[in-house]
């Protein structure tokens, strides 16, 4: 059982087992939670969960990072917390919309009123020191719960279903990973991280990239006449996630040029496409900007760097 430290919603959590299993987040410190916190996590681990343990936080900070943690994840995860940071942990929870998690499991003793607006969430309120069968042991408690409201079997959306339950199914389409860059009216650069790239047509040479309605940035890139597409390589995976940031400073450090346009074009990318905005077209919460290519360069002795069920991925070639 080997530890990594990985950066998700911008907090460095602990994680034990298989990246690719179901997630069970434990929300530190994870001694309040239990004295036989690693005992569990091994129960876990064994049994098909990937385990990750969220660091403690101030608790004025607490309920949006961990909200930001929950949104970053990439499939719904079960939480396992003690009662004394239920309160943190159940603000962090509501939301409008469909839950951030798939259940919750208590250690201690918690109120009704703590529990209160976490309605329709299934939760397990555990004491180890009071179960009915003397030979049942916590994890084998905690797992049996995880089984029947957290199920490792194959998901299924339909129309009308959860819309978390398809993000978590169009994040099995592995792609990319691109910057998409433009000036503002005051000859600002502008740059953001984006994954929905697709090349549309080669006569005339069209691409796309889609933009979520709730982006800061939707207006600058609507009245630009030229953006930039920059895919990135597996080196470059620092830049993709400064670019994904909330933050003014993106291009800080960052080493770009110009071409005909002005739009940035980030150097040493894999490949990179420089467009004049050919259409935008409304999409539901999306807008897709199709861009006619003016001027391409590329890269190919490179490997790219590749996204995948919401975590980075490297090329393995066949």
């Amino acid at each position: 059982m080997i530890a990594s430290p990985p950066r998700i919603g911008g907090l460095d959590v602990q994680g034990w087992g298989d990246p690719e299993d179901p997630v069970v987040l434990l929300i530190g410190p994870a001694e309040h939670v239990s004295p036989d916190w690693r005992q569990w996590v091994r129960a876990l681990v064994e049994a098909g969960r990937h385990v990750l343990l969220a660091p403690a936080l101030d608790a004025g900070e607490e309920a949006t990072a961990l909200r930001g943690l929950l949104t970053d994840i990439s499939s719904r995860p079960a939480i396992l917390c003690s009662a004394d940071t239920l309160a943190r942990v159940a603000s962090a929870l509501v939301v409008t919309g469909p839950p951030l998690a798939s259940c919750l499991i208590v250690v201690g003793q918690a109120s009704v009123e703590a529990t209160a607006p976490l309605d329709g969430l299934p939760i397990l309120t555990l004491d180890p020191d009071t179960l009915s069968d003397p030979a049942e042991t916590a994890d084998a408690v905690i797992l049996a719960f995880l089984e029947q409201q957290a199920p490792r079997d194959a998901l299924y959306y339909q129309a009308g279903s959860d819309p978390r339950t398809l993000r978590d199914a169009l994040g099995c389409f592995a792609t990319g990973v691109t910057v998409v860059t433009t000036l503002d009216e005051a000859g600002q650069p502008v740059g953001l991280t984006a994954n929905s790239f697709s090349s549309v047509s080669l006569d005339p040479p069209l691409i796309l990239f889609c933009l979520a309605r709730s982006s800061s940035n939707l207006e600058r890139f609507k009245r630009a006449e030229h953006f930039a597409i920059n895919v990135l390589h597996i080196g470059q995976q620092p830049m993709s996630g400064a670019f994904a940031r909330s933050s003014a400073e993106r291009f800080d450090g960052v080493a770009w040029e110009t071409w005909d346009t002005g739009a940035p074009i980030l150097s040493g990318s894999l490949a990179s496409f420089e467009c004049a905005t050919h259409q935008v077209v409304e999409a539901g919460d999306h807008l897709v900007f199709i861009g006619r290519v003016t001027r391409a360069r590329f890269e190919p002795r490179r490997d790219p760097l590749l996204y995948f069920r919401g975590r980075y991925r490297r090329l393995h070639f066949a």
